[in-house]
């Protein structure tokens, strides 16, 4: 009758603190959504068990008083008797069901483990959300299959921009007024030629040597070469072979000259294939650890196993093995960050 008082403080408290027992105390959980299963958890309350705390705070006495319509003297007796009952039951069964809430199991001689039951969710703004699987969509049409059928599309529409750019090409075409700056440059260009050509007249009348060197003024091209190449043997002078000096050519050696190319180390670093468990809890009872990893499998870790015992006698629980540190490191940043705070690495030998 206690628990279900207890379960309705749960639905408006973080925490509920049953007097020389303990303390329920609930966080909220956002929703997750298990790419792999294809599954969708709504919101909810995560609520654990804290058996330090046993100070009376009143409040579930004052609630259980109100409730009830009992004198708190009451309350406080009945709230002292199921504690003490309670207590008896986790001494010699080591787990005690509360009804409304779900499971409490003893791990040790001060932890314990709280399973809610299936379906509860303390959280209001979440109520009448369930868990259910979501179906993957596919596309059966390929990205090249919709583009040839949009293109078939805007071929057989008339839109407003082809209607414009019909319209466009049936007007006459208008000559720029801009257009009389490539005149100008046209007008400079043929002053500037027939100037050069006045210039090569003159010069290949005088009798200049410069006339050479202009080829409008001959009527072939092999005449302007054959009068050049003339004019430029003339000037040449021949030297003697016999008597020019011999050439002597000297010839650095560098020795021992060798091209180094620097060694990139990170290219030659063997890949870590080291195996490392990811740890989320460590008890001193196998049984106990068989539990824990099954409640890690139900959260979805299907590798989540325990380790053998040590040579401390702790069990280690690990929620799954991960080939190399690196890979290791960023999952245990998700464990920690989504599933447990006290997470850590574990090397296998």
């Amino acid at each position: 009758m206690i628990t279900k008082y207890i379960a309705e403080l749960l639905y408006e408290r973080e925490c509920v603190i049953v007097p020389e027992f303990g303390a329920f105390i609930s966080k909220e959980a956002a929703a997750m959504v298990d790419y792999v299963n294809h599954r969708l958890t709504p919101p909810s309350k995560e609520v654990v068990f804290n058996s330090q705390l046993v100070t009376d705070d009143g409040v579930l006495v004052d609630y259980l008083s109100v409730r009830m319509n009992v004198a708190r003297e009451k309350a406080s007796k009945m709230i002292h008797d199921f504690a003490m009952k309670s207590l008896a039951v986790l001494e010699s069964n080591e787990s005690l069901h509360l009804d409304g809430i779900g499971t409490l199991t003893r791990i040790n001689s001060r932890d314990f483990s709280l399973k809610l039951d299936e379906g509860l969710n303390f959280l209001g703004d979440a109520y009448g959300l369930n868990e259910f699987t979501v179906q993957p969509i596919y596309r059966r049409e390929t990205y090249q299959h919709i583009a040839e059928q949009i293109a078939i599309q805007q071929k057989a529409k008339s839109t407003r921009m082809t209607v414009h750019e019909e319209e466009q090409e049936s007007k006459p075409h208008h000559v720029n007024r801009h257009n009389y700056k490539w005149f100008r440059a046209a007008a400079y260009s043929m002053l500037i030629a027939f100037v050069l050509v006045l210039l090569g007249w003159g010069a290949d009348k005088s009798g200049s040597s410069l006339a050479s060197w202009n080829p409008f003024f001959y009527s072939s091209p092999n005449e302007f070469i054959a009068k050049y190449l003339n004019n430029s043997i003339e000037s040449c002078e021949f030297a003697n072979v016999a008597t020019l000096p011999a050439l002597e050519v000297t010839v650095p050696i560098v020795e021992n000259e060798i091209q180094l190319k620097q060694i990139d180390y990170e290219e030659l670093k063997p890949v870590d294939v080291n195996l490392y468990y990811i740890i989320g809890a460590s008890l001193t009872n196998e049984t106990d650890a068989q539990r824990c990893a099954k409640k890690f499998q139900k959260q979805g870790f299907e590798g989540a196993v325990a380790l053998p015992k040590n040579e401390k006698g702790n069990v280690r629980v690990a929620y799954e093995l991960v080939m190399g540190r690196a890979a290791a490191l960023q999952r245990l940043e998700i464990i920690k960050k989504d599933y447990n705070e006290a997470a850590w690495m574990l090397r296998k030998r």
